[in-house]
């Protein structure tokens, strides 16, 4: 009776190793879905610096590289911690923040290049952003700018 406990069961042994073999595969395709999903979102974040300038938004974005809008948000934020429209504003910021101090465009000029068709919605989301207005960020960092 004892001896009959501690046998293996052919059919017991067969099922684990069914058990771990499927196991070995999901975390493949798993891994295979990540890898996916990184790649994916690299091609976002540079679709957002090269585009910044054109009516973009997660659709968009979305249609361009045919996915699922919710999928490709969820993927941008799991990879980059941000949301894609957090992303777009960021990169749009960044650009207006260049060309704020390097030359005399007009804020309404800025904003268009920028992507933004609004100059108060420009103004809000610079803000947000900086910290500073657009035109104070101007005449602070072009002073410094001047001087260096």
């Amino acid at each position: 009776n004892e001896q009959e406990k501690h046998q293996r069961s052919p059919a017991l042994e067969f099922i684990v190793l069914l058990i771990l073999q499927q196991l070995t595969v999901d975390a493949r395709q798993n891994e295979n879905a990540e890898a996916a999903g990184v790649s994916l979102a690299w091609k976002v974040q540079q679709l957002i610096r090269t585009h910044y300038h054109l009516p973009l938004s997660s659709s968009v974005l979305a249609k361009e590289l045919h996915c699922n809008v919710d999928y490709l948000g969820r993927v941008y934020r799991r990879v980059f911690h941000l949301t894609l429209t957090e992303a777009i504003h960021r990169q749009r910021v960044r650009e207006a923040e260049k060309l704020l101090i390097s030359d005399a465009r007009s804020l309404k000029e800025v904003a268009e290049r920028c992507g933004f068709n609004d100059v108060g919605y420009f103004r809000q989301i610079f803000r947000k952003h900086t910290g500073l207005t657009p035109t104070a960020w101007k005449r602070r960092y072009s002073k410094e700018h001047v001087n260096s």
